[in-house]
């Protein structure tokens, strides 16, 4: 395991290419790749916490795990979500990066 993001998310509405279903991050079901704006670095994340449901068009707060090994991510980074087929459905900025409980020491 490679740590956990929180970020702030924007789901895309769905005529803007959004998912085309609402998002139930608790159930730690959905698991879409993230790509970091300014790197191009692509890994893949599963949402573990935020709101009840996420329909396309909505922004919330959430967790994310992270199941491959990336360089640490600093705060205030933006990186785009990126499901199985390719399509770019959201983004998010990431407010910060911690692995095994404790924040990594990255900067900005």
């Amino acid at each position: 395991m490679a740590g956990f993001l929180e970020a702030v998310v924007m789901l895309f509405p769905l005529d803007l290419g959004g998912p085309a279903h609402e998002i139930s991050p608790r159930e730690g079901s959905y698991r879409p790749f993230a790509r970091v704006s300014a790197t191009g670095e692509r890994f893949r994340v599963r949402m573990i916490e935020g709101p009840p449901l996420l329909a396309p068009g909505d922004t919330a707060r959430a967790v994310f795990e992270i199941e491959s090994d990336i360089t640490p991510i600093a705060g205030g980074s933006e990186a785009d979500l990126i499901e199985l087929e390719g399509r770019i459905v959201g983004a998010m900025t990431v407010v910060r990066h911690w692995h095994a409980g404790r924040p990594l020491p990255v900067t900005a």
